[in-house]
């Protein structure tokens, strides 16, 4: 059906639209189902943190599914596809000026480098490599992939490969490597025990108090609200108030330095244990909650957090 033309006075997008691009979007996603769990560990190797792979994950899949409404010919070996889709994404992120923590010296791997130690160096990988050194190591080392794949992913020679294998391979190998990692800056602890205890309390106004006007709250893959009103009337109130079959309990725990909210959820039947349903990362600002982003619909996400945390988990799923 033709769509009425958008023009300034309209001033939104025909809800038909909305509608047809979501449910091709979910098709879309529901047919890559199968090979989501092998592109979050190619994305965890390269990026080397839980969180930045399902960003890179989530990038992956919305490029993927604009290349393909402008594919016209069979798309063959689609995780071959996506991993190069993710590559790319990554490396345009990184394309930008700033200082890498490495050392001034090229020191090559000593011949008799242990390569599981050089795979278990891979999570300090984003401080201690370039950006193609780092899609090298990980595509060589870790998938085993040839070196003339690897060149056309990374839209470079042979050659170039085997010399960013060379250099990262030496600096992942270094015993001195240490010395160059980085710790994230940990957001304000006392806004989070306060989106805790009001999470836990189901004080929906005390909660949406918490957050700024601007505020971005992100279900990863599935919503996207802006503003203070949006998220009270969206995540916060689908939480606290449509979700009845469970009942929420929120905790402050840290990983990797950074203090995160973990939701435990209770059966309001009783049918099973309280464990870990959503893990929530907050951005603070001046007290005053600027993102929150919801891991909720992110498996692999939260069998990570669980299994480092030693918590109970129980996942849903990538869809709603």
């Amino acid at each position: 059906m033709p769509q009425p033309p958008l023009t300034p006075a309209t001033g939104r997008l025909p809800q038909p639209l909305l509608t047809a691009a979501q449910a091709a979007r979910r098709e879309f996603l529901v047919a890559l189902e199968p090979l989501r769990g092998e592109l979050f560990r190619y994305c965890r190797r390269l990026t080397g943190s839980v969180w930045d792979a399902e960003d890179l994950a989530q990038e992956a899949l919305a490029r993927a599914f604009t290349r393909a409404a402008q594919t016209h010919q069979p798309v063959e070996r689609p995780m071959a596809w996506l991993v190069r889709i993710a590559t790319n994404a990554y490396l345009d992120q990184v394309r930008r000026p700033a200082p890498l923590l490495v050392e001034p010296t090229e020191r090559a791997a000593p011949a008799g480098a242990d390569p599981a130690e050089v795979r278990d160096a891979l999570a300090e990988m984003t401080t201690l490599l370039a950006p193609q050194e780092r899609a090298a190591v990980v595509l060589k080392d870790v998938f085993d992939l040839p070196l003339k794949e690897i060149a056309a992913m990374l839209s470079t020679t042979e050659g170039a490969v085997k010399a960013a294998l060379h250099r990262g391979r030496g600096r992942l190998a270094d015993p001195t490597r240490a010395a160059a990692l980085a710790r994230r800056t940990a957001p304000d602890r006392e806004t989070l025990d306060a989106l805790a205890a009001a999470f836990t309390a189901y004080d929906l106004d005390g909660l949406t108090e918490l957050f700024v006007q601007d505020a971005v709250s992100d279900v990863i893959g599935v919503a996207h609200e802006v503003g203070r009103t949006q998220i009270a009337a969206g995540s916060l109130h689908h939480t606290l108030v449509l979700e009845s079959s469970v009942r929420w309990r929120a905790e402050v725990r840290e990983l990797d330095g950074e203090p995160l909210l973990l939701m435990w959820a209770t059966p309001a039947d009783g049918s099973d244990p309280e464990a870990v349903e959503d893990v929530l990362r907050a951005e603070i600002v001046d007290g005053g909650i600027t993102r929150l982003r919801w891991y909720y619909f992110c498996p692999d996400v939260l069998a990570e957090v669980g299994d480092r945390l030693d918590v109970p988990v129980r996942t849903h799923g990538h869809l709603v």
